[in-house]
């Protein structure tokens, strides 16, 4: 990667949206260029997905949670193949100590995340749970 990725991956940032066209005009190079790079990133995995971040008035109507997650298995491969099929399921960490993993889920009310919930403890290898309901989020 050099200067010119890092470049359009700040934009990127910023704007997953934009066109390629206008990407390509903010850098200063032809769209065939930025295609090609994105293109790359996406295939060398630098870019996994891109997102929409909503608005604090939208995510007012949207409840955030962490769950923690001990698991039976010394591999949790398989679990961690299940969870990716979770709507809701945002991301997805292992973690060293007590718990295995942790699981940032959204979802549009407490009912939706008690059954996100359930289908989290009726995978098999998961052996405990703890969540955590997003109350607010401090920027720095």
């Amino acid at each position: 990667m050099d200067d010119l990725d890092y470049k359009l991956l700040g934009l990127l940032t910023n704007d997953a949206r934009a066109s390629v066209s206008d990407l390509a005009n903010e850098l200063g190079v032809s769209r065939g260029t930025v295609q090609n790079r994105i293109d790359r990133m996406k295939r060398d995995k630098v870019i996994h997905r891109f997102t929409v971040q909503m608005g604090s008035d939208e995510e007012d109507h949207q409840i955030s949670a962490f769950t923690l997650i001990k698991l039976n298995a010394d591999d949790g491969k398989v679990a961690i193949a299940s969870l990716k099929r979770i709507d809701g399921v945002l991301d997805i960490s292992t973690l060293s100590g007590a718990f295995d993993l942790v699981v940032e889920l959204r979802t549009s009310s407490l009912k939706r995340l008690d059954g996100i919930l359930d289908r989290i403890r009726s995978i098999k290898d998961v052996s405990e749970t703890q969540s955590h309901i997003r109350l607010a989020t401090v920027s720095k």
